[in-house]
């Protein structure tokens, strides 16, 4: 591959909310290179003097792992990747690197059009722990498809 890596990806502040406390933390994503074919993604969220970091083999992993580190300390961070209704085909994960995402509606196939950044913001009140995304998607596949994940 010839890409020039690490490449920043993200470099902005976001919302981190603790029950009703709320903070701002900044935000960077990188693609740190590839392992063989297969990029390497990494998220950095620095939040007071602390940095967390969590790397992948897609930016949406990568998210997820950040997020089972902040969430045993009660932190959510309000991005589109952590709604309950966001989540990745495997397409987007593998051709994308999970940089979109796609918002499901129950009853609803997924289209282009439902497609969002995955670390753009989103509304706090939206977001929730892994474990209640993952329910939520596999509710929804099966309700999709007629089969269970």
């Amino acid at each position: 591959m010839s890409e020039d890596c690490p490449r920043l990806l993200e470099d902005r502040e976001v919302l981190v909310a603790r029950g009703a406390e709320r903070r701002q933390a900044r935000l960077r994503g990188w693609l740190d290179g590839y392992d063989g074919p297969r990029p390497l993604y990494r998220i950095e969220l620095f939040l007071d003097g602390d940095r967390y970091t969590a790397t992948a083999m897609d930016l949406f992993e990568s998210l997820v792992r950040l997020r089972r580190q902040l969430e045993p300390e009660g932190w959510a961070i309000a991005v589109q990747g952590a709604r309950r209704d966001t989540y990745p085909s495997g397409m987007s994960r593998d051709m994308g690197g999970g940089l979109r995402i796609y918002v499901m509606r129950t009853g609803h196939g997924t289209s282009e059009a439902g497609l969002v950044d995955t670390l753009a913001d989103a509304e706090l009140e939206r977001i929730v722990t892994v474990a209640e995304q993952q329910a939520w998607h596999a509710e929804w596949w099966e309700a999709a498809t007629g089969r269970r994940l």
